[in-house]
């Protein structure tokens, strides 16, 4: 753990993890004492991970870390026990590396499918590269609209809707009318004042919908037709499947399963034959959650009560779907528990599915310099890159002195050579970009050292994205992402 923004990393990771390793070869040296919070005076001269990893653990006794006193690119390449500690990891973190022990660890990530993060610091500004050969996240935690089935009431929402008389209320019981059943209401007047069905309804309609609503209201204002009248847009269009999860359905892994099949995608197989199904209509399961609404205690019990009703019956069938999946993979009914099939019924509108490009492939190859240079991050990028480069042609990083030139001197130099390899990477990759010679001298500048503030930022970014990966929770980012704290700027593609 040479860095010190793996120390921010892992200190702000470590209430979400059960163990970690730290691989340094190094001993505690008094730069460390100065700058690193996680070693003491009496450290000096032991060695650093061992101290680190002693200091880290206070924090939460429940964590459990180990120290492994050997150098990175000696620890990936040897075999036996210490080495297979690498290929069960759940998350690989790699800070301040030599890209050759960054290309080989990621090699080897890709192989196993181990999520991996490697973390590059140039003062300033920071680089966070994510791969991952497949990421699949159910409980996503992603926004998106109410799913109320207002255009296409399912029978116990029908009834419920049916059984309440609008004429026959007086306005004390009007002004709390649940909005799904008021918008319910409006919808089937519209489509009997135009003599049509309620479907692909234009902006413009679903406006005519909106003014009925308030035409509705016992008095001007009332508040929950207005909110009704407001939540027509997001409630009277078609339903429809998500991009993402019609990506995922409509994926080579959903389409065919064995018995080595992950429960994800063997979820994703059940959940396809559910939506072929007459009972499904093309609807996704309901995850029984409604939002807050203007309406009295007992109709809105009752309210949640129907779609969490319509929630458990779908759960029911898809878990049907699961067992035929499940039988034809030769695996027994048990193999997804209750629990796994509970949260993607809750999220099967929200599922997601990652797959990066890999630390070993040229960006070159994809649309992803393209995407950097779009957001303004591009020549931070191939800098990076040039560094890495000039790093293996000298030995040292740009900035760094290792003769007797004076420092502009030198700084001079290497902003020419940094600047030049970048345009060559830039130009391989077929893209026009021109890459200033102020912010290549920023990175020589900087001797890509790495600055106590900017490696919290850093740190505290990372270790977000290393629990989403580890916990697959939450949406993390998509491969790249660069942090340029002098131009407030950053970009995540």
């Amino acid at each position: 753990m040479r860095s010190e923004t793996s120390i921010h990393t892992s200190a702000n990771r470590e209430i979400g993890v059960g163990q970690f390793v730290v691989v340094d070869d190094a001993l505690v040296s008094d730069s460390d004492i100065r700058t690193n919070f996680f070693v003491r005076a009496a450290d000096c001269g032991l060695s650093r991970a061992q101290a680190i990893v002693d200091n880290l653990c206070e924090m939460n006794p429940d964590v459990h870390g180990r120290a492994i006193a050997q150098a990175p690119a000696e620890f990936i390449r040897q075999s036996g026990p210490e080495s297979e500690l690498l290929d069960s990891a759940s998350l690989v973190l790699a800070c301040a590396q030599p890209e050759t022990v960054v290309q080989a660890l990621a090699a080897r990530c890709w192989g196993a499918n181990i999520p991996m993060i490697a973390v590059a610091n140039a003062g300033f500004i920071a680089e966070i590269r994510t791969a991952v050969r497949e990421h699949t996240i159910v409980e996503s935690h992603a926004s998106g609209r109410p799913d109320l089935r207002v255009m296409a009431p399912f029978t116990a929402l029908r009834e419920f809707a049916d059984s309440i008389d609008l004429d026959a209320l007086d306005s004390t019981d009007l002004a709390h009318v649940p909005l799904v059943v008021l918008l319910i209401k409006a919808v089937d007047r519209w489509a009997a004042a135009n003599n049509t069905k309620p479907s692909g309804l234009s902006l413009a309609q679903i406006a005519e919908i909106a003014v009925l609503l308030r035409q509705m209201a016992p008095t001007p204002g009332e508040e929950n037709f207005e909110e009704a009248a407001n939540a027509t847009n997001a409630n009277c269009t078609d339903y429809e499947i998500p991009d993402e999860v019609k990506a995922i359905l409509d994926d080579a892994a959903a389409k065919t399963i064995d018995a080595q099949t992950s429960n994800f995608w063997l979820l994703v197989n059940a959940l396809r034959r559910y939506l072929e199904s007459e009972y499904a209509q093309g609807m996704l399961p309901h995850s029984g959650a409604i939002p807050d609404m203007k309406a009295d205690t007992a109709s809105y019990v009752s309210l949640q009560r129907i779609y969490k009703q319509k929630a458990e019956s779908d759960k029911r069938q898809l878990r049907c779907h699961l067992h035929e999946v499940l039988h034809d993979a030769a695996l027994p009914t048990d193999h997804v528990s209750s629990e796994q099939l509970d949260a993607f019924c809750k999220n099967a509108s929200k599922l997601r599915l990652i797959r990066t490009h890999s630390l070993t492939q040229d960006i070159g190859e994809s649309s992803v310099a393209q995407d950097l240079q779009a957001e303004g991050a591009l020549s931070h990028y191939a800098l990076f890159r040039a560094a890495d480069k000039f790093a293996a042609k000298h030995g040292r990083c740009p900035g760094i002195a290792d003769t007797e030139t004076s420092m502009d001197e030198l700084c001079k130099q290497d902003t020419q050579e940094l600047l030049a390899m970048a345009h060559d990477l830039v130009s391989a990759w077929q893209v026009d970009e021109e890459i200033s010679s102020d912010l290549a001298a920023e990175f020589v500048r900087s001797g890509f050292m790495e600055l106590h503030n900017m490696s919290a930022v850093a740190g505290g970014v990372v270790a977000q994205e290393a629990i989403k990966l580890i916990t697959c929770q939450y949406v993390p980012h998509n491969g790249i992402c660069i942090i340029d704290t002098a131009n407030n700027l950053m970009v995540s593609c």
